[in-house]
C-alpha cells in the first residue's frame, strides 16, 4: 500500500462545492481508515494508492488522529480483477466521513460479490476509471514558472485546452499536467 500527498483527485470525477454534513456519527479518522484498509483487502485490491491529504504515520499503517485539512477528499487507485480503477468521495465535510462512506461503498459491493451480483459488479466497475499508465510524456508544461499567479494562468488555459470533455482534449496528457500543476503549486505556496 502506497500513500500519494496531497491528494490526486480523479480528473473524470467533479469536485464537490459545498460537502454536506453526514450522519455518520462519531467515527474516528484512525477507525474509518483502519476499517477501509481491512475492506480493500477483503475486496481484493492489488497496488493500493491511497490519496488524501492527511498526514500519514511514519509506520505507514495509517494516518495521524485529529488532522483538520482544507480539501477533505480522499481517492483510492488500485487494481481490482486485473484492471486498473478509482473510487473517490469527497461529498462529506470532514475527511474521516469521507474514508467511512467508501468503506460503506466497498461493503456494498463486497456484498453484490456474495450476492450473486458478481456479472454486475464487474459492469459496475467499468464505470470507474483509473489514472492511465505513464506514457513516457517528457513533457513540461509549467517551465519557466515562477510565480503563483502565472502558474494558475497558465493552468486554467492549459486545463481548457487538455480536459478529455473538451473536443481538444486528452486524458493522459491532462492528467500530467494537472500532477505537474499540483507538485509546482505545493513547492511555490512553501
Amino acid at each position: 500500500m502506497q500513500f500519494e500527498y496531497p491528494l490526486q483527485w480523479p480528473p473524470q470525477q467533479s469536485k464537490t462545492k459545498n460537502p454536506k454534513r453526514s450522519r455518520f456519527g462519531n467515527v474516528s479518522i484512525h477507525k474509518a481508515s483502519q476499517e477501509l484498509f481491512n475492506e480493500l483487502k477483503l475486496l481484493g485490491a492489488k497496488d493500493l494508492v491511497i490519496s488524501t491529504n492527511l498526514k500519514q504515520k511514519m509506520k505507514g499503517d495509517g494516518f495521524y488522529s485529529n488532522q483538520i485539512v482544507d480539501d477533505v477528499g480522499i481517492a483510492i487507485y488500485s487494481n481490482i480483477k486485473g484492471d486498473n480503477k478509482v473510487m473517490a468521495c469527497d461529498k462529506w465535510d470532514r475527511v474521516e466521513h469521507n474514508i467511512w462512506a467508501l468503506v460503506l461503498s466497498i461493503r456494498a459491493i463486497r456484498g453484490l460479490e456474495r450476492w450473486g451480483g458478481s456479472e454486475f459488479l464487474d459492469g459496475l466497475f467499468t464505470g470507474f476509471k483509473a489514472l492511465p499508465q505513464n506514457a513516457g510524456s517528457d513533457t513540461n508544461y509549467f517551465d519557466g514558472i515562477e510565480n503563483i499567479d502565472d502558474l494558475k494562468t497558465r493552468y486554467r488555459r492549459l486545463a481548457h485546452k487538455l480536459h478529455p470533455d473538451m473536443p481538444t482534449g486528452d486524458f493522459t496528457k491532462f492528467v500530467q499536467m494537472k500532477t505537474q500543476y499540483q507538485n509546482l503549486l505545493s513547492k511555490l505556496e512553501k
